[in-house]
């Protein structure tokens, strides 16, 4: 596992990386390819485990078992291939495609994720909550005392 290979396209990458160990990266020059292929069905991946060895942000194919997974630095794209997709499998890729480090900083890091998740997740419910409520007041409770007071 592991090994890194360069090519010139995505075209390059994407027949290479099928012939190659799992972990192996093909790296893509964003000279040649400045934006992610249009031939697979990405996903940006948020786990975070995902984003690591300086990229800036991480994709991965939209696949519960093998799929690719592409890396985006500043001058250059990675695609590797993982065995088991987080989006579908978390416990199976953090055994399998995981170096075993950051996996176990990953399984101590999952609950502050997921507390922090949540916390996005309420602050956004409360921000809903906050505009039904001055809805329910301008197109209900005013047209009413308009009405009343008449």
């Amino acid at each position: 596992m592991g090994g890194e290979l360069t090519v010139d396209s995505w075209g390059e990458a994407l027949a290479a990386v099928h012939g190659v160990d799992f972990g192996t990266d093909i790296r893509v020059p964003k000279s040649s390819e400045p934006t992610l292929p249009g031939t697979v069905d990405l996903r940006s991946s948020n786990f975070p485990w995902s984003i690591h060895k300086g990229a800036i942000r991480v994709f991965r194919e939209n696949e519960a078992g093998a799929h690719l997974q592409i890396r985006e630095f500043p001058d250059y794209w990675t695609v590797q291939r993982d065995r088991s997709n987080p989006h579908y499998r978390p416990v199976s890729h953090a055994r399998t495609d995981v170096p075993a480090m950051t996996a176990a900083m990953s399984v101590a890091s999952f609950p502050i994720f997921t507390y922090l998740s949540g916390l996005r997740l309420a602050g956004h419910l409360s921000a809903q909550a906050a505009d039904l409520s001055v809805t329910v007041l301008a197109d209900g409770v005013v047209p009413l005392v308009n009405a009343v007071f008449k």
